[in-house]
């Protein structure tokens, strides 16, 4: 791929949740690694403790990253992404929120709420070229 591509992804981990399902569902679904998550531990409302994952991936593996994505995620939610692209795209990022549970399960899903926070950057130089260079990033090789 051409194009200079970052993707990062946050998690946030609480007290209940085990961040280790989490972290064999990016190695299995995408070849992330633990090791390429920081972690920061924060205090919840309640005081309860909460773990804040944070994956910044660049290059060829931001590329393998997208094309698992597109690849992984039903047709409909898909087209969802890139027919809403204009929403989705802010100061050249293009914003993604997968369901964490269904992300377990290593299905993916867009979900708003309990998400996994997908960020992929692109350089996009004019407005009207984001949703060409968006679809063009999310079509098969």
């Amino acid at each position: 791929m051409e194009e200079k591509v970052e993707v990062t992804i946050e998690v946030i981990v609480h007290a209940t949740e085990d961040e280790r399902k989490i972290f064999d569902s990016f190695l299995e679904l995408f070849g992330i690694v633990e090791s390429e998550f920081a972690k920061e531990q924060l205090v919840g409302h309640y005081e309860n403790p909460i773990t804040f994952l944070r994956a910044k991936i660049t290059k060829n593996k931001a590329s393998s990253f997208i094309k698992k994505l597109a690849s992984n995620l039903p047709q409909d939610q898909l087209s969802e992404v890139i027919d809403d692209m204009e929403n989705r795209v802010q100061d050249s990022m293009l914003h993604i929120r997968l369901g964490k549970q269904e992300l377990v399960r290593r299905n993916l899903v867009l979900q708003e709420n309990d998400a996994v926070k997908v960020k992929i950057y692109t350089p996009v130089y004019s407005k009207k070229d984001t949703a060409r260079i968006y679809t063009k990033l999310f079509a098969p090789s």
